[in-house]
């Protein structure tokens, strides 16, 4: 018999010929061995004769093969009715499980790439969405098939010879310490689009790390099986023990403990004995979050230190509650890592803000570049998806569609050199009721370097027009350096605080539209803004205007503002927002944020000039504004904003604080901006300090079987005095207080009662009390309605 020293060939689930990934190989009763890749693919050599193969999975029934001349096997394993064997406890009273898991815990640091000085490596990545049958049905006879069984047909026709659709990109990732990153795309294809603007990569995937306490897992939280104290909330079992060599590689099930209420997952890890590291894991939310998400991570010993790090990843994304035309769609996205460099030569001056961009060229690289990195080449399935959907999307101007896209995701849209601004076309709020307008700028086609638009809007409930425009010049393009000038007729907040370079979210600008009264205002300034350094960012204004306060008058009496009082203003700002560790990509064409996990802070100071341009008053202002987010592996995230102002010197009524209130009782909606419980002006104060914290619980406190709200614990705080007398009071002016005592409102909120993949509608109640109590018990106590997005 001819002596085989190499085997290769593919497992799969004899059922479903579905890949297994994963699978152990152990040859000649573990003289050596090996794991199958994402795809069941293996390959297994030995300086000796192979003789025998076991396979083994968890789950299925061990295989062994006793190999002659062939060098290529491929292994079918068949599936056994008890998916997961029961935990064993040795005479000790120990589960065997548990002294591996406190081993892996204890090197953890040793195995963390984000430990290492630093390091560079290639990915290539392959993005499928496709789909499933959905159903069981009998296609024999299709004389009697229903339109909606025509319709499962001809889509089950259709995933027989391709995919819904198709994306491969190949990036560079460079990683230095402390935190610096980069990511350039290199290669991007994208089924149906010739010139596609976004390449796929796997950040998700990546940043999950079994070695944090609280690893990310898709947008959330999730206690780590390998966190300490995880043996007294986890269920470990050693399911499989495989001698490798001199190694010995433990295969460990995990999933929450009954009772035990925590946001947890469950799957299987694959830790050798060789440092006692992560081989392999394989994870999923333990809890039915309704989008059905799985990881799996497989780690190789690379460089000469033969550091363990990831080499391949894999996500498969299913929404159950969508199903198209009888078939249940799920994407899939592997990545490959190659080219690992764990001594690379890195400076501070390689990185920038951006931490993800596409090079210019990313579209136009041919097959034979990707066909480099693949592990290998396309099935005959994802060929065709691209030949059809390539011919569909010319024919169907994809292109032209995603452009468009990317335009109304950037709230712009292009009409050759100008660009509508979708922003102006309609609004509703408390004061303004409707309002409808227009707005546009000048874009890239007409240039670059500056920029020129204007808006006009009318408020049917205010009855009043509103116009502005503007001009901006770059300056400076790789400090974002720019000069503006901008003039406008609108409305302004009364004793609101304006900071620069604030990012809101698509719910955070709810506040704004409950407020009953604005400040009819002429504005005109001149503003220089750029990036200070790698995180910071600064801006220097000069500014006029005129304000023309509505409180105490009835809006449509005050269009204008002639029956009102007049402030005319001048000041000179100087603002400063620093966000450590902040990263933006750029894809679809965009400059998007990437969220941090360091507080931002924002500092201001505005002078008010007496005699400069018309300006009656002198003062200066200082504003202050923190906002942070710290995660704890029990009690979940905690949220904090801290706000502070002061105004020294003769500052008019609309300069000062109000008490930053967002309570409309004609609007029960929780804005997540201010005091809940208190009315916009029933506070005003020259001095104040507030507090808004929130604990997101998770579902940790309520889950039953159909009520798995999100617990969230609000409390707020302020307090403020007014040692200035009010200026030019008009005997219509509300009635105010100062907060000198303290503002004091809890609450708790049930987010997400009724929730999709997407999006989720909950209740919240807040109670005021304190020494601005109302009398009446049911006059603190507020119900509102929470809304909350996934993205």
């Amino acid at each position: 018999m001819a002596q085989v020293r190499e085997v290769n060939g593919v497992v799969r689930d004899a059922r479903t010929r579905e890949a297994l990934p994963f699978v152990s190989i152990t040859a000649n009763n573990g003289e050596t061995g090996t794991t199958t890749n994402l795809d069941g693919i293996y390959t297994l050599r030995h300086n000796r004769p192979i003789t025998s193969l076991r396979f083994s999975y968890v789950g299925y029934a061990p295989q062994v093969i006793y190999p002659d001349s062939a060098e290529t096997i491929a292994i079918y394993l068949q599936p056994t009715a008890a998916q997961l064997q029961e935990v064993v406890v040795r005479g000790t009273g120990e589960n065997p499980a548990h002294r591996i898991i406190r081993l892996a815990n204890q090197n953890r640091d040793r195995h963390r790439p984000e430990n290492l000085p630093a390091y560079t490596y290639r990915t290539y990545n392959k993005f499928v969405l496709t789909a499933t049958d959905a159903r069981e049905l009998d296609m024999s006879d299709t004389l009697q098939l229903s339109p909606q069984d025509s319709a499962y047909l001809k889509m089950r026709q259709l995933l027989s010879k391709q995919h819904m659709f198709l994306l491969e990109s190949v990036t560079d990732y460079a990683f230095l310490q402390p935190n610096h990153t980069k990511e350039t795309i290199l290669a991007t294809r994208v089924s149906g689009l010739q010139q596609p603007s976004f390449g796929i990569v796997a950040a998700e995937a990546r940043d999950f790390s079994v070695y944090d306490d609280m690893p990310l897992f898709f947008g959330k939280r999730y206690l780590s099986p390998l966190s300490t104290g995880s043996t007294r909330k986890y269920d470990f079992v050693l399911q499989e023990t495989n001698v490798v060599g001199q190694d010995t590689v433990f295969i460990i099930s995990f999933k929450p403990e009954p009772g035990k209420n925590f946001e947890g997952l469950n799957g299987l890890l694959y830790i050798n004995s060789d440092g006692w590291a992560v081989q392999n894991v394989l994870a999923k939310s333990a809890d039915d979050d309704k989008r059905g998400i799985e990881l799996q991570q497989q780690y190789g010993q690379v460089g000469p230190q033969e550091q363990w790090f990831p080499t391949e990843l894999d996500v498969e994304i299913t929404v159950p509650q969508v199903v198209l035309k009888g078939h249940q769609p799920f994407a899939r996205l592997r990545t490959y890592i190659t080219s690992i460099n764990l001594s690379p030569t890195l400076r501070r001056s390689d990185f920038g803000v951006v931490a993800l961009q596409q090079k210019a060229d990313a579209h136009l690289q041919p097959d034979s570049f990707f066909q480099r990195f693949r592990p290998d080449s396309l099935t005959t399935l994802e060929q065709n998806t691209y030949q059809r959907l390539d011919s569909v999307g010319k024919a169907q101007k994809l292109d032209r569609t995603i452009r468009f896209m990317e335009y109304l995701t950037a709230k712009q849209i292009p009409i050759g050199p100008i660009s509508l601004d979708l922003n102006r076309l309609l609004r509703v709020s408390a004061f303004e009721g409707l309002r409808l307008g227009l707005g546009a700028h000048t874009n890239d086609l007409l240039s670059e370097r500056f920029t020129v638009g204007g808006y006009w809007g009318y408020g049917f409930r205010d009855e009043a027009a509103k116009y502005g425009a503007d001009v901006a010049v770059v300056l400076h393009q790789p400090s974002e350096l720019r000069l503006k000038a901008a003039f406008f007729e609108d409305v302004l907040e009364p004793g609101g605080t304006r900071l620069p370079f604030r990012q809101r979210s698509l719910l955070g600008d709810l506040r704004p539209a409950l407020l009953p009264a604005l400040d009819y205002t002429t504005h005109k300034s001149v503003a220089l803004a750029g990036r200070l350094l790698r995180y910071g960012q600064a801006q220097v204004m000069l500014r006029k205007e005129q304000r023309r306060p509505t409180l105490g008058y009835i809006a449509s009496d005050t269009a204008g503002g002639a029956a009102g009082p007049v402030y005319n203003l001048t000041e000179a700002v100087v603002s400063l927002r620093y966000a450590h560790g902040e990263k933006f990509m750029q894809q679809f064409n965009q400059l998007m944020p990437m969220g941090g996990e360091y507080p931002v802070l924002w500092l201001q100071y505005t002078r008010g000039i007496d005699g400069l341009l018309d300006g009656a008053y002198s003062y200066n202002k200082y504003d202050v504004r923190a906002e942070a987010s710290f995660r704890h592996r029990t009690f979940g995230e905690s949220s904090f904003t801290l706000a502070g102002g002061l105004v020294d010197g003769t500052a008019p009524f609309v300069s000062l604080y109000n008490g930053y209130g967002s309570f409309n009782p004609d609007y029960e909606v929780y804005t997540g901006e201010g005091f809940e419980t208190m009315q916009p002006y029933e506070f005003f104060s020259d001095h104040y300090a507030a507090l808004f914290f929130s604990q997101n619980l998770g579902k940790r406190l309520l889950r039953t079987g159909f009520f798995k709200p999100d617990v969230v614990l609000v409390t707020n705080i302020g307090f403020g005095d007014l040692k200035q007398p009010v200026q030019e009071a008009w005997p219509q002016a509300p009635v105010f207080q100062t907060m000198q005592k303290g503002f004091f409102e809890s609450g708790l909120l049930l987010n997400n009662i009724i929730s999709s993949p997407f999006s989720g509608i909950g209740v919240g109640a807040i109670y005021r009390y304190g020494p601005y109590a109302r009398n009446d018990l049911k006059d603190n106590l507020k119900i509102k309605l929470t809304l909350s997005i996934a993205f």
